[in-house]
């Protein structure tokens, strides 16, 4: 008997963002991943619901399963844009992802004044209420030129946020020490949803 496994492995679909989705199952497969997060900007295109149940079929005939939506939408800004959170949502749904991956804005955190966090924390708020009430989770993408640049902002964001169903990736920054790593794994303890590894 195979012992169970602490922690689910996969990949993001938007590493391989010229492949079709097809090859993408093939190669998750064939390297004894677990599960795929499908990216909304390529291969689950945001409204295309025939593509999500399409990945979403593929992923669960090859005994794979669905991790995350990688929407790439911008809290505070997409909607003004033109794309609607409940467009996302759908597309999710269909796709059978239990997490909605989105971006705290596009202001990093020191050049965030109150009012820009108040914000991306309402929008936040109001797409985890959304999202919450279909019973998935949004979580926030850790990067640059976002209010999620370091670890202490992004738990600051998390508790401005407040009970809504959003929590965090976590992706090691470029050059970071392991034990500062370690002290921001820490820090995002029990917001954390997924890890990005690299």
């Amino acid at each position: 008997m195979q012992p169970e496994k602490i922690f689910l492995t996969g990949l993001a679909s938007v590493t391989f963002r010229k492949l079709t989705p097809r090859q993408i199952v093939e190669l998750a497969a064939a390297a004894g991943l677990d599960a795929i997060e499908w990216g909304g900007d390529v291969h689950v295109p945001h409204g295309d619901l025939a593509a999500a149940r399409e990945a979403r079929a593929m992923t669960a005939d090859a005994g794979l399963a669905v991790a995350s939506y990688g929407s790439y939408f911008r809290a505070g800004q997409s909607e003004a844009e033109g794309l609607a959170f409940p467009t996302v949502l759908a597309t999710a749904q269909a796709l059978g992802a239990p997490v909605i991956r989105v971006w705290a804005g596009t202001r990093g955190s020191a050049a965030a004044a109150p009012e820009y966090r108040a914000l991306i924390a309402g929008d936040l708020r109001r797409i985890g209420a959304l999202a919450g009430a279909a019973g998935l989770t949004v979580a926030l993408e850790c990067h640059v030129n976002t209010l999620t640049d370091t670890a202490a902002s992004a738990r600051q964001l998390l508790e401005e946020v407040g009970p809504a169903r959003v929590r965090t990736y976590w992706q090691p920054p470029v050059g970071r020490a392991a034990a500062d790593c370690c002290a921001d794994l820490r820090m995002l303890a029990g917001y954390l949803a997924h890890l990005h590894v690299h």
